[in-house]
């Protein structure tokens, strides 16, 4: 029950719907238990006066009565019991759903979608198996031997002792070999878990797969995950289809031994002949409540297996959140201040940035719980601070941090040393909702979900107007391109925008910041895969924008960061310079390395 306790606060939610079922349960038992007696009591009539065609009349009537009123029981039961079921699995997915939203970013760097798409589907599935066929199952069995083994007693002790006692070889058949079954299903729902992973990366990587011609080559590793997915579960099913044999031998012996034993009961006439009818009857109709205990069992394993999971997540706390005293300032204007902060990435962390993305396929699903251990620092020493309404620009060699500095504005990770501040406030004090919508971000990944492109666009402000949509797709140089599809802002995109460019992708995500008029705007490598030109004709468009808010700028080319009111060039994890463009320039240092270059290589290409 250490997994399972978990699930209690939901189930208790719906305990008056249990207590019904239970009650149908109940009374289903005991109509069950009285037919059985009925059939006792014809018989030995037969047996002493023959047949009477009225008696057997009347007696088939009763018992049909009493079959149709246990039917009713049954549903009942099922409606109760199977209906809280499924309302605990809905209460559940939803909590898990919502606690998989607060998580932090170091959560999702260490576990894979195909892992968390099995917890909330195959896992909670299992939960809602056992409590609602399962538990009633358990309640029928229970119920039924109860009363039955008390009838069975009063008949005849020793035969009932005889019959209850070998009875339960079922049910240990099934306990015996749980223990196994559960370290089974749990790696079988592990292994789904990797094989989704292995799934939904191929269907996210498909441009790439396809321009690298590596179809066989990850078709045959999928096989791979696939066939120790098919080997995991011939293990469980082999395991599980033993059972049933066994059964079928357990209950031709109980039925040889009631028939031997109770028709010498009969021959010496310590029974009647009703009796061991009565006896058989009870046995035929025991067999499927001890089989179900078996499978109750069963289903537990499984339920406290995929509940072990699901806690794993559930109970997890994530990493950042809002202060339980938060500062509470009107608005944020957007004055931002970093004293002296420091970053450090994890042993983990630093293996993700440096491995090839194509081995998280290979990879076992991560322990959720574990605490990893500090690696090297990646920003030391990082203080700046930028007015209300002007522009800073950060600029340095791919992989210097230049992402993971924007990424402490809005709390993804939070510095391991140091102070980031807006309006005075440290940001670790402030609302993370309040906080994270005064701030417009443009990835350099941009995600776009698969609707309308007109909700793209408006995912961050749902109810804006259309002037304030065309305004922001304008400034965005989207609009150049909306005649190109087949319904405007309208056109249904494909998974990831995968019916889309590059820099279409990228126009999209800067309309969508605009639109949602932030405080403070940040640019991250936001016009890398968009051409010079429209670059220039998008930053023409945002300086109105920027005028009016705070905004951080991260850019590869100087001629996107040249016009912003400071620049600061990060170099081995500190500011190595920071300064206007001309002074920069001036001071002949990297920023002026970095700008002789480009203004080369653009020589360069006009030449050729």
């Amino acid at each position: 029950m250490e997994h399972l306790r978990h699930v209690l606060p939901f189930v208790a939610r719906y305990r008056r719907r249990l207590i019904f079922g239970l009650m149908c349960a109940a009374g289903s038992a005991v109509l069950t238990a009285i037919i059985p007696q009925i059939l006792r009591a014809v018989v030995d009539e037969l047996n002493t006066r023959g047949v009477v065609a009225g008696d057997l009349l009347r007696a088939g009537g009763v018992m049909l009565l009493l079959a149709l009123a246990d039917s009713l029981c049954r549903f009942g039961q099922r409606l109760f019991v199977a209906g809280a079921a499924y309302l605990v699995e809905f209460d559940m997915r939803g909590a898990l759903f919502r606690r998989l939203l607060t998580l932090d970013q170091g959560f999702y760097g260490g576990a894979h979608t195909g892992d968390l798409m099995t917890r909330v589907t195959n896992d909670l599935s299992a939960v809602r198996q056992f409590l609602g066929p399962g538990l009633n199952s358990l309640m029928t069995a229970t119920l039924f031997i109860s009363i039955a083994g008390t009838l069975l007693f009063r008949t005849n002790a020793l035969l009932a002792l005889l019959v209850l006692a070998l009875l339960p070889i079922i049910t240990i058949l099934f306990v015996a070999i749980g223990g196994r079954m559960q370290r089974i299903f749990r790696g079988v729902q592990d292994q789904f878990g990797d094989l989704s992973t292995r799934a939904q990366e191929n269907f996210s990587g498909i441009r790439t797969i396809k321009a690298y011609a590596q179809e066989d080559d990850e078709i045959r590793m999928f096989h791979a995950e696939n066939e120790r997915y098919r080997a995991s579960n011939v293990r469980y099913v082999l395991l599980s289809g033993l059972l049933w044999p066994a059964i079928t031998v357990v209950m031709g012996l109980i039925g040889a031994v009631v028939l031997l034993v109770g028709g010498r009961f009969v021959a010496s006439g310590a029974m009647s002949l009703g009796d061991l009818v009565l006896f058989n009857t009870y046995l035929a109709l025991l067999a499927w409540p001890m089989v179900n205990l078996g499978w109750t069992v069963n289903l537990y394993q499984q339920a406290s297996a995929s509940m072990g999971r699901i806690a794993e997540v559930l109970h997890r706390k994530p990493g950042i959140a809002s202060p339980e005293l938060p500062a509470d300032p009107a608005t944020l204007a957007g004055t931002i201040e970093f004293r002296d902060v420091g970053v450090r990435f994890s042993h983990e962390e630093e293996a993700k940035r440096g491995a090839d993305k194509d081995s998280a396929a290979h990879a076992v699903a991560p322990d959720l719980h574990g605490v990893p251990a500090r690696g090297s620092w990646v920003l030391r020493h990082i203080s700046f601070s930028v007015p209300v309404g002007s522009s800073l620009a950060i600029v340095g060699a791919t992989g210097v941090g230049k992402t993971t500095l924007v990424n402490l504005l809005a709390r993804v990770r939070d510095p391991d040393e140091g102070q980031v501040l807006i309006d005075g406030h440290d940001i670790r004090s402030l609302p993370l909702e309040q906080l994270r919508r005064a701030i417009g971000y443009v990835p350099q990944d941009t995600f776009l979900f698969s609707v309308p492109l007109r909700e793209n666009v408006t995912f961050g402000r749902p109810n804006a107007g259309d002037d304030a949509i065309e305004r922001a797709v304008t400034i965005a140089r989207l609009s150049n391109d909306l005649a190109q599809l087949p319904g405007g802002l309208d056109t249904l995109i494909g998974e990831r925008g995968v019916t889309l460019s590059g820099g279409q992708k990228q126009r999209t995500a800067i309309a969508r910041a605009v639109l949602r008029d932030p405080a403070i705007l940040v640019l991250d490598d936001a016009l890398s895969s968009v051409d010079t030109h429209t670059a220039a004709q998008i930053l023409a468009g945002l300086r109105d924008v920027m005028r009016e808010r705070t905004s951080i700028i991260i850019a590869q080319r100087i001629a996107t960061v040249k016009d912003a009111d400071q620049v600061i060039v990060l170099h081995e994890g500190h500011i190595d310079e920071q300064g206007s463009h001309r002074e920069l320039l001036q001071q002949g240092g990297r920023y002026a390395a970095m700008y002789r270059r480009e203004l080369l290589e653009a020589e360069l290409g006009d030449e050729e």
